[in-house]
């Protein structure tokens, strides 16, 4: 099995075996008997497997992906959460935590919600909100942040409830940020699996983060605090744009080397 897998490309053919194994023996317990269960595990075992070799993301494949210690629940053709993301997840937890209390806190462009889940398992009085234009993703991020989030069907910022200007104290964001002539160097299940609105963010891949930072001014609270990723490329394009709308501008630079959170105040 990790043969196969590795001839289609999987660089941690052993891993995905173990995990597609997993999934495979779980879904077949409900059988009332152990030779038909291993029967229908054996059957759907090899229907993961060809879903994977075809190019189908791991993640979409099982249900979930890992990130920063917790399973999220992920559905098929989502945009699949990345591990740089997780440093976003840390600054937004310094931001939120700086906060106090009860802040407001809206992760943009949320897919999963990857971010707000981080947030709310370790910060449970944190008021979360959840916004983006796909229902399917927004339900995803519903069932991995809880009951308690608000969710918004939003356009970029668009839709959120007047009721919530000059509320909150962070909003983070991943939102699409791969320019659109880069489509040749992602990997191809990205490019088959995942909506393009969710990766391309137009000529120089800035055009959502410009609309976000102009956008955010009239809902952060005095103070508040807006993260974004994207790629360190790309930082300096937007930090200047920021300040023309007067906002200060400070980067991190991710493990990676090429993965930037940028903060506006």
């Amino acid at each position: 099995m990790a043969a196969r897998l590795r001839a289609a490309g999987c660089v941690f053919a052993e891993d995905e075996a173990r995990i597609l194994i997993d999934a495979a023996t779980s879904s077949a317990h409900v059988a009332r008997s152990p030779g038909l269960a291993a029967q229908k595990s054996n059957g759907l075992l090899a229907e993961l497997i060809a879903r994977r070799v075809a190019g189908e993301p791991l993640e979409q494949i099982v249900g979930w992906v890992e990130f920063a210690g917790q399973r999220l629940h992920v559905a098929p053709g989502v945009f699949v959460p990345r591990q740089r993301t997780a440093l976003l997840a840390k600054a937004t937890m310094r931001a939120v935590e700086a906060a106090g209390a009860g802040a407001q806190f809206l992760e943009a462009f949320c897919g999963v919600g990857p971010v707000a889940t981080t947030v709310s398992r370790a910060l449970p009085e944190t008021q979360i909100h959840l916004g983006d234009h796909d229902d399917t993703a927004l339900e995803c991020a519903r069932k991995n942040v809880g009951p308690g989030a608000d969710c918004h069907r939003l356009t970029c910022l668009e839709g959120l409830p007047q009721s919530l200007l000059g509320s909150f104290d962070v909003i983070s964001a991943v939102p699409p940020y791969v320019p659109d002539a880069a489509a040749e160097f992602l990997p191809r299940e990205a490019i088959e699996h995942e909506a393009p609105t969710a990766l391309f963010g137009g000529a120089d891949g800035l055009d959502l983060v410009r609309c976000l930072i102009r956008d955010s001014g009239e809902w952060l609270a005095p103070g508040g605090v807006l993260l974004i990723e994207l790629g360190r490329e790309q930082q300096h394009t937007a930090a200047d744009f920021a300040e023309t709308r007067g906002l200060s501008a400070s980067c991190l630079l991710g493990d990676d080397s090429q993965t930037t959170v940028l903060e506006l105040r």
